[in-house]
């Protein structure tokens, strides 16, 4: 059984009262012999009421059983009430998660839905359990296969994950299956087990205003992990973890972030891409990553990272207007990912291609002396890679920053530490360590 929204006013000679769910939410004071207000009186109902979506159902998860006491399993009150907003014949629906505290074993809320639009408001705060034993199928929260889902609202998402991370084990806090036109706006999400937010197959998505945290030493716990997705925007959002502030990983495209702040974390990674083990030819293009700033003495700023002796390209790579604050690795382009801490530092003969990259408008500090970092496989791997207008210096006024490069093709300007030596020569290095 769903609420119906409704709104309704009233005209006297005095008052023009507007009443949203029966309660009196605006009184405009208007003289009706006075014309002009009367009209305008008049033009502010017609605007609301068509804004308004009246008839448009909504659904309270304390109407269909939720405690909210942050102790009792509240996933079945959940759950009926995704079922009843997921199959309501309307073309938009609310779901509401008040402001209370709902603790939540793993759930699967699934469709397609009968709603074009479903809005999911949280003003509350959403618990994870802490039974490791619950957590069998990968996830937390799942969502999938729901077209035009909004999840907004000034509440928070709380894994709950501290017990798992001394083991590195553990599930994703929340995640996206094949959710095309898909938003997050306006929480707060922290402490996951592992990842706070996955997005995979999603075509569409804007994430906005959103903080995520956990602590620097907490394992895996990547902000957010964009994976054969396209047509994701990142923008206006805060993000401090133990890893990656942002994964892309492969088959994706059309992925624009701006407005980040980075810190503590793994910065902004492109991969582990070509990993020769999946033999998968990975792709990733058109990533646009501008007016970023990164913090924090142990981050890493922008990242490429592939596997050496792996298949794949990316391409059509744009960095600009990027702030780094006392960073310890400010650019990173690795084409010898080694995870497992064995680098074999020889140049092989396959490596995935990597083109049309560009570093612009880049300012700030390094917290260690290697500021630029241009790794490539082999000589025909890396091509049209573009500096312009970088300077990074150390944070430690005594020293001074540098750069390291292997067999890049690019060309580039106003750079500081200068490349222009070491686009055409240098020795391999291990980064296994970031």
């Amino acid at each position: 059984m769903y609420i119906p929204q409704t709104l309704s006013f009233a005209v006297s000679r005095t008052d023009c009262v507007v009443y949203w769910h029966d309660k009196m939410v605006n009184i405009l004071p208007a003289d009706i012999k006075d014309r002009f207000f009367f009209f305008l009186c008049i033009l502010m109902l017609s605007v609301l009421s068509s804004t308004t979506n009246e008839g448009s159902p909504y659904f309270d998860v304390m109407n269909y059983g939720a405690i909210g006491d942050g102790k009792a399993d509240d996933s079945q009150a959940f759950l009926k009430t995704w079922n009843e907003a997921c199959q309501v014949q309307s073309q938009d629906t609310t779901l509401n998660i008040p402001d209370r505290t709902f603790l939540l074993n793993p759930i699967k809320l699934s469709g397609p839905c009968v709603p074009v639009r479903i809005n999911v408001q949280v003003a509350g705060t959403i618990v994870a359990s802490t039974n490791k034993s619950l957590y069998s199928n990968n996830h937390w929260i799942l969502f999938s296969y729901v077209k035009g889902l909004t999840l907004a609202g000034r509440g928070t998402i709380d894994g709950q994950g501290a017990g798992s991370w001394p083991e590195r084990t553990g599930v994703a806090a929340l995640k996206f299956y094949s959710c095309s036109d898909l938003v997050l706006q306006g929480l707060t999400h922290m402490n996951p087990q592992k990842s706070h937010i996955i997005l995979t197959k999603c075509d569409g998505g804007n994430i906005n205003n959103i903080t995520i945290s956990a602590p620097e030493d907490a394992p895996n716990t990547d902000g957010i992990e964009i994976g054969g997705s396209n047509h994701v925007q990142v923008q206006n959002s805060k993000i401090g973890t133990g890893d990656d502030c942002i994964a892309i990983s492969s088959r994706c495209s059309f992925i624009n972030i701006t407005g980040v702040t980075c810190g503590p974390g793994h910065g902004i990674s492109i991969g582990s891409l070509g990993d020769p083990g999946s033999g998968d030819f990975d792709t990733v293009s058109d990533v646009h990553v501008r007016s970023c700033t990164f913090t924090g003495r142990d981050t890493t700023g922008l990242r490429i990272k592939t596997w050496k002796g792996g298949q794949g390209e990316v391409k059509r790579i744009t960095y600009e207007d990027i702030i780094f604050d006392n960073v310890r690795y400010p650019i990173v382009l690795d084409q010898f990912y080694c995870p497992s801490n064995v680098c074999k530092n020889n140049t092989g003969n396959s490596a995935v291609s990597i083109s049309n990259v560009s570093y612009t408008g880049i300012t700030g500090t390094s917290s260690g002396d290697l500021a630029i970092t241009l790794l490539c496989g082999n000589k025909s791997s890396c091509n049209n890679i573009v500096l312009d207008g970088v300077h990074i210096k150390s944070s430690d006024p005594r020293k001074k920053a540098y750069a390291h490069c292997l067999n890049v093709k690019g060309r580039a300007s106003n750079v500081e530490p200068s490349v222009d030596d070491c686009m055409h020569s240098g020795s391999t290095i291990c980064l296994n360590s970031i």
